[in-house]
């Protein structure tokens, strides 16, 4: 009987292998450059897959796997999904509240006891997860400071003896910190999860998987 599956299994393959998906430069999809916070109005409504780029150096990279190349004199440090509404979640991502409970963006340092789910951003604890800094765990703070802080971070983890640092979730882009930088997201909605989720894992497999993602597809 499982004959019939395998079977099925090889058209499925053979129907798919000569779907597109975007190229690097995400040329043919849409984008919104994030200049105040009506732009966010421009992304279209539905569910879908998108992409973070920006030219704020990010040094740090949430696992070890191949990162896309560089591309318009930035890069792409994010990637997902939405199952029905892309333009909130990258709202979410990009002008979230500094106690958020989640977010895929982990870039600020939270200056306060984490209760929630966040990700660290150092942890002396050999087998605690922790973001890589030149592909080597950030387990000190000499190391964490080598990361593209603002000054009000760097006090924080200077005047504290923390073992252990969090990220916030998401960033606030129109923040003094990011501000001076240039944000883009680049969307396609309106599509069925399969087909967004097609997109997804197959970018990362030809392309990479952009810095700040956790999971290899899914997330």
């Amino acid at each position: 009987m499982s004959e019939i599956w395998k079977e099925e299994e090889i058209k499925f393959l053979k129907a798919i292998e000569n779907i597109n998906i975007p190229n690097k430069f995400l040329e043919k999809v849409n984008f919104v450059e994030l200049k105040n916070i009506e732009d966010f109005d421009r992304i279209s409504i539905g569910g879908g897959c998108y992409w973070i780029w920006t030219n704020e150096p990010i040094l740090h990279c949430l696992h070890k796997n191949k990162i896309p190349d560089k591309i318009f004199d930035g890069e792409i440090i994010y990637n997902g999904l939405a199952k029905d509404d892309v333009k909130g979640r990258l709202k979410h991502h990009l002008v979230g509240e500094v106690d958020a409970g989640w977010s895929g963006v982990s870039v600020d340092i939270y200056h306060d006891t984490s209760n929630s789910h966040r990700k660290k951003a150092l942890s002396i604890q050999s087998r605690s997860k922790v973001p890589y800094f030149d592909r080597k765990p950030i387990r000190n703070v000499e190391t964490l400071l080598r990361l593209n802080l603002s000054d009000e971070e760097k006090h924080f983890i200077q005047t504290n003896s923390a073992n252990t640092y969090y990220f916030r979730n998401g960033i606030n882009i129109f923040d003094k910190k990011h501000s001076s930088y240039t944000f883009r997201v680049y969307f396609i909605t309106d599509i069925i999860s399969m087909y967004a989720e097609f997109i997804e894992k197959n970018w990362r497999e030809k392309y990479g998987m952009p810095k700040l993602c956790s999971y290899l597809s899914g997330r």
